[in-house]
């Protein structure tokens, strides 16, 4: 998949309560990574992205390869690289922080291998 590095202001950090997420929650033009439980400890993680950092991603992802299906797709920001699900309408559904994208791949890299336990 190509990744491609955006830049953007810097956005504050914030705190948001915890819980469950099925999807990126929109958090006042923030998403949050949606990993919870399995891959951070029982918690859902609190990093958060702009959510148009994460739609520049996308339409640019669109301009390069095409838009017309639904997929996962990788970007480059401030230094990490996210992971999200873009729609063929050019919205985006959740995103992936670094960390917790690092430990998806690699836990899909195990099943493939047959070495998930």
């Amino acid at each position: 998949m190509p990744t491609q590095t955006l830049s953007s202001p810097q956005a504050p950090t914030r705190s948001y309560a915890t819980g469950a997420a099925a999807q990126a929650l929109p958090l006042g033009g923030l998403l949050r990574c949606v990993s919870s439980g399995y891959l951070s400890d029982g918690c859902s993680c609190q990093a958060t992205i702009p959510s148009t950092v994460v739609s520049a991603a996308w339409d640019r992802e669109r301009e390069l390869i095409g838009g017309a299906e639904d997929r996962f797709f990788s970007f480059a920001w401030r230094g990490g690289v996210w992971f999200s699900f873009g729609l063929s309408d050019g919205r985006v559904r959740g995103v992936y922080c670094p960390q917790h994208n690092a430990a998806r791949a690699e836990r899909s890299s195990l099943q493939s291998l047959g070495l998930a336990s």
